[in-house]
């Protein structure tokens, strides 16, 4: 039986320009989905995210999986396999933006 875990990295955060979202260990985990929900920003304000791993939680690279923000929604979603023992999420907005971060990690 696979394992399945939902993890709110930042909730409700407030920032202006880049968010890097608190590093969770996924080495258990054989995939992932990462959701950025958005709960305040300007109408015009452009918001993309992506992924970045790390060997140790402390140096950091880009996985290489963005997503940007549609126009008219609230929610944003990155799919990742193969990413090893650390993984954050970066978020990253014109203007001031209030956000949620999540990992939905399965192994």
């Amino acid at each position: 039986m696979k394992q399945f875990y939902t993890v709110v990295l930042d909730r409700l955060a407030s920032f202006s320009g880049r968010l890097d979202s608190e590093p969770y260990e996924t080495g258990w985990a054989d995939e992932l989905i990462a959701f950025v929900r958005v709960h305040e920003k300007a109408s015009s304000t452009a918001l993309r995210a992506w992924l970045q791993i790390s060997p140790d939680g402390i140096e950091w690279i880009d996985e290489g999986t963005s997503a940007a923000l549609s126009e008219g929604s609230s929610l944003l979603f990155m799919k990742a396999r193969d990413f090893g023992g650390w993984v954050r999420l970066c978020v990253e907005c014109d203007d001031e933006c209030k956000v949620t971060t999540y990992l939905a990690l399965k192994g």
